[in-house]
């Protein structure tokens, strides 16, 4: 049986000793990128995310405490991993040829299946997780941001103070429906206020101006917007509850201003039908 005992959440180890703490005849045994020993309820997966220039270029990266990664080209783990069933343990690097830091247990959160392409995965990292309480004090403790704009941050984490003016001098009503009773209305973060950085947080291009119902569903990631505005919606959601609340194929954004592109290609990437459950 694999012992993970002796190893610190947060150690570089590289895999020759892993080799050599799990007894096996050579490293080579843990090349690949997702290993399944035998016999074993574990599967270990060794990212890196910054690949050697003639390997595939996955878009494998941690923020804070959730994993995103791609999994093996011919899906051979998908299932396996999808089940829930094993213990998995990340060992995570930013480049290649320099050791992994182990980054503890990861609990298996959502899949995308994809036919032509790796799927892409979303891990929450147990053993590093992170609070919004936790971002709160890291905001308030910083050495280079001013009272002012400390409140300003984590106002935004609710969509106050600046961040909704801004955006609501930027959308004017409602991001898709036009509705203009601006005290109904939601000013949301397209790239989530937990992983996104301070300026970001406060960026009104980085917003959506909406009303409940679809803020909701933007925010758990049921539908989403293309940066041409094209909605898109979840196979989570049934045809009659489409029709219940009035979401269909007809409705986009009303403006894709140039700058909020990135943030929904982010969306579309990254939480769009990910975090739906």
């Amino acid at each position: 049986m694999l012992d993970f005992s002796s190893l610190v959440v947060g150690e570089e180890y590289d895999r020759p000793y892993l080799a050599r703490l799990w007894k096996y005849e050579s490293y080579h045994a843990l090349a690949r990128g997702v290993v399944t020993p035998r016999g074993e309820k574990v599967i270990i997966l060794f990212v890196t995310r910054e690949k050697q220039e003639h390997q595939t270029q996955y878009e494998d990266h941690i923020e804070h405490d959730i994993l995103f990664w791609e999994g093996e080209k011919g899906h051979g783990t998908d299932e396996r991993i999808a089940a829930g069933r094993d213990t998995i343990h990340v060992f995570f690097r930013e480049r290649h040829h320099s050791p992994f830091v182990y980054e503890g247990k990861a609990i298996f959160h959502n899949i995308r299946r994809h036919a032509n392409r790796p799927s892409q995965f979303v891990f929450q990292l147990v053993d590093r997780k992170v609070t919004t309480k936790d971002l709160i004090e890291e905001v308030r403790s910083s050495a280079t941001l001013s009272d002012l704009e400390k409140k300003a941050i984590i106002k935004s984490r609710r969509g106050q103070g600046i961040f909704r003016q801004r955006s609501i001098e930027l959308w004017k009503t409602c991001s898709v429906t036009g509705f203009t009773r601006r005290e109904i209305l939601i000013a949301s973060h397209i790239k989530p206020w937990k992983v996104a950085d301070n300026r970001e947080r406060l960026d009104e291009y980085n917003s959506l101006l909406l009303v409940p119902t679809l803020d909701k569903l933007f925010d758990r990631g049921y539908i989403g917007f293309e940066p041409t505005g094209r909605i898109m919606i979840s196979r989570r959601i049934s045809k009659p509850d489409l029709q219940r609340i009035g979401v269909d194929n007809a409705l986009r954004l009303r403006d894709v201003p140039e700058e909020t592109r990135k943030y929904l290609e982010y969306h579309c990437e990254y939480r769009f039908d990910f975090v739906a459950k």
